[in-house]
């Protein structure tokens, strides 16, 4: 049997830095304007830690995932590993975070899209490169009858909102990132 969390230390301890991990309505636009980067890739592993509270009495859990794969804007070849809170850890320690992917989603092998943005503290003085928009900044992908890569869909207010071709998704990035990007240029006069 699962320990339950103990929820208002957490409260306590790290209300900032979990609401940062609360799922958004985000476009594309809105999660390259808001997260570091965007890697498409294979999950090479999947780690589960423990970080004691100051309290004494009790942890926290983040599952890291290491993907190996590209940047979705620049295509250089990247490894990464981004975290996000929950995770359980042998003899049934740690708890699973509802914002969390799935199971499914974080199985080493999987390709896998992910938006990620530096976090100093994710809760208990965790620092680590946290999975922007918890789990709606993980995307899934399958390969098509003709071989093209597919990033899957999540459906309205998600950054993905219908299946694209990870081709189409990268072109539509670099567009959207060199667009915000002129936006943030100061004019000259």
């Amino acid at each position: 049997m699962l320990k339950r969390l103990h929820f208002l230390p957490l409260l306590a301890l790290g209300f900032a830095a979990i609401a940062t991990a609360s799922i958004e309505r985000l476009d594309l636009r809105q999660m390259i304007a808001r997260s570091e980067a965007g890697v498409y890739g294979e999950i090479i592993s999947h780690d589960v830690v423990a970080v004691p509270l100051p309290d004494g009495g009790h942890e926290m859990t983040f599952t890291t995932l290491r993907v190996r794969g590209s940047d979705v804007i620049s295509g250089k070849e990247v490894t990464v590993a981004v975290s996000y809170p929950g995770g359980v850890l042998p003899g049934d320690r740690g708890g699973y975070n509802s914002e969390a992917p799935s199971v499914d989603d974080v199985k080493v092998g999987n390709r896998v899209l992910v938006f990620y943005k530096w976090s100093d503290n994710m809760g208990g003085g965790f620092a680590a490169n946290a999975l922007y928009a918890s789990h709606g900044g993980l995307f899934r992908s399958f390969t098509d009858k003709r071989g093209r890569v597919v990033v899957q869909g999540r459906g309205k207010g998600y950054a993905i909102a219908k299946n694209t071709r990870l081709d189409d998704l990268r072109k539509q990035a670099k567009a959207h990132h060199a667009a915000i990007q002129r936006e943030q240029t100061p004019k000259k006069k």
